[in-house]
């Protein structure tokens, strides 16, 4: 314990939680840009100008259906993480795993620039890497295995 009664955080866990507030961050504000295009009546047509219906796909299924939830989740989880909930901990964990492995390969299947794959995957690692130092597996360990 350090003055004022709050619990120590390991700087592994704070700089973990960081990422996981700057992810969910890009994550909203790429949801909240797709829904503005996407209201705002676009005049573009992909697939007539000789293009792919990729922006389409982008825009309405990842960035308004799937990003905005998984956003929230994401800033949820880092705030259980900082307390040191051991859930979260475990949750976090499988949430990174999956990014790290589903990225490069929705990259690879659908005709996305490699960047796509890439960044979000050395993301995934590094945050994971930060979660399973030692002091932030005893920060979030059950309190009967600590």
């Amino acid at each position: 314990m350090t003055a004022g009664g709050r619990r120590y955080v390991p700087m592994s866990v704070r700089i973990a939680v960081t990422g996981f507030n700057a992810v969910g961050a890009v994550m909203l504000t790429l949801a909240l840009t797709a829904l503005g295009v996407l209201l705002s009546g676009m005049q573009v047509d992909p697939v007539a100008q000789g293009g792919t219906g990729y922006l389409d796909f982008v825009l309405f299924f990842n960035a308004v259906l799937f990003l905005s939830p998984l956003a929230a989740a994401l800033v949820f989880l880092g705030v259980r993480v900082r307390r040191g909930e051991h859930w979260a901990w475990l949750a976090s964990l499988v949430f990174w795993a999956f990014v790290g492995a589903m990225a490069p390969l929705l990259a690879w299947l659908l005709p996305a620039p490699t960047p796509f794959g890439v960044v979000p995957a050395l993301v995934a690692v590094m945050v994971f890497g930060l979660l399973m130092t030692p002091e932030a597996r005893t920060y979030c360990a059950e309190p009967e295995d600590a």
